[in-house]
């Protein structure tokens, strides 16, 4: 009985240390690719694993797309892809490769029920320093740019509802406007250019 008893003991401190152990373990690439290997588009390359605003997130890229994720810890301390409403998903993803005369690939998802928006994409001219994003009427949010392997990103998460036509403005190190994705026509309305 005794033996028996320590040997109860020794696995439940054995299984405690090990979920201790994962659960303070932060995410790495390995992990997004181990997550999606079961997908039907393998993942190539992933850019970034990091904590922004509290959230662990991940860029990475399969044949057709790049996409951004958030990265969440399951009960046994393993990372998981999840969305906004915890399903196996990514939060928002763009076309992969770009066209040859694009400034930036881009991509906008939001939720009504949780009334959050996600704008996403890849800078594709060097010129390009500053992504502003117009998240309310008449109100442009500073994006996140992302450096990573040679590449370079833009995030914003919105707490507004997705602003539709959605207008993107690239902007150079000095300010200069290099590309918008809305331009005003003459008689004061504006005209989407993707």
């Amino acid at each position: 009985m005794r033996k028996i008893f320590i040997w109860i003991v020794t696995l439940t401190v054995s299984i405690t240390v090990f979920l201790i152990y994962n659960h303070k373990q932060p995410p790495i690439e390995e992990d997004v690719f181990k997550f999606t290997e079961k997908w039907s588009s393998a993942t190539e390359d992933v850019y970034l694993v990091r904590k922004i605003d509290g959230d662990w997130l991940t860029i990475f890229r399969n044949w057709d797309s790049i996409m951004m994720a958030r990265l969440e810890q399951n009960w046994l301390g393993n990372w998981e892809l999840r969305n906004d409403e915890g399903l196996e998903s990514t939060l928002i993803s763009t076309y992969f490769p770009p066209i040859e005369d694009d400034e930036f690939t881009w991509s906008a998802s939001g939720s009504k029920e949780r009334n959050r928006s996600y704008y996403f994409g890849q800078i594709i001219n060097p010129i390009i320093k500053r992504i502003e994003v117009e998240t309310k009427k008449g109100f442009f949010e500073d994006a996140l740019i992302v450096n990573s392997v040679g590449a370079q990103f833009f995030f914003v998460n919105s707490d507004y509802e997705m602003l539709m036509p959605v207008n993107i403005r690239a902007l150079s190190e000095t300010g200069e406007l290099i590309y918008s994705t809305i331009k005003p026509i003459k008689n004061g309305e504006l005209n989407s250019t993707h």
